[in-house]
């Protein structure tokens, strides 16, 4: 069963990306893509994973059935649903990372950290004069999203998790970038979707891969 969650998982993954990416938001394409990261939730369940790690999933996979909708409503439900999926995963992190401290020792723990920081502050200083009233939202995701990031470096033995982590971070600034900024040509409109989606459900893979699927080391 839990093995049939991954591939199932796995073809709603592929369904999504590369046949309904573009498609009309209709319930069926809700269903698929909402599938991709609920079928992982299921599967950290059955396989005896961390409560948060399960909730954050779950949580996820609520955003992602929020944000097959248009309108603002439906997307500032799905920005809520991974706000509180990033704070479970801090959550999460820091129960089994190590303190903060151990980042600075060492260097590549600590330029990630500088990296995510400085990479987030920009993002909100080139978005900054098109957010309008998203203003404040925006800010508590960013805010949230890279203290995720940095959460995870201090992550021993559990590297995938860690590589998540970025590419969430990287899913999300691509989707960013595509609300709030670029609205047509190519990069926008293929692209940039194409990118936010693979990250996104890389991410999650590679998290769950580090609480689930392999054994943390040390």
């Amino acid at each position: 069963m839990p093995a049939a969650l991954l591939i199932l998982s796995g073809l709603a993954a592929a369904l999504y990306g590369t046949v309904l990416l573009r498609a009309e938001k209709t319930p069926r394409r809700a269903v698929v893509k909402t599938t991709a990261v609920a079928s992982l939730a299921v599967y950290a369940f059955l396989a005896g994973g961390p409560v948060w790690l399960v909730a954050a999933l779950a949580l996820s996979a609520l955003g992602d059935f929020f944000l097959a909708f248009e309108g603002e409503k439906p997307f500032l439900a799905g920005l809520a649903s991974f706000l509180l999926a990033h704070v479970v995963y801090i959550v999460l992190f820091r129960q089994v990372g190590q303190p903060f401290a151990m980042i600075g020792t060492e260097t590549w723990r600590l330029a990630g950290a500088v990296a995510i920081v400085v990479l987030c502050a920009g993002l909100l200083g080139w978005l900054w004069g098109h957010l309008g009233s998203m203003r404040a939202p925006v800010v508590a995701y960013t805010v949230t999203i890279a203290a995720m990031v940095v959460s995870a470096l201090a992550l021993t033995g559990r590297g995938s998790a860690i590589i998540g982590a970025f590419a969430f971070a990287a899913s999300d600034s691509c989707l960013a970038t595509i609300t709030f900024r670029l609205k047509e040509g190519p990069l926008a409109t293929f692209w940039l979707p194409l990118a936010v989606w693979w990250l996104y459900w890389g991410a999650q893979v590679a998290i769950t891969a580090g609480f689930v699927m392999m054994p943390a080391a040390g």
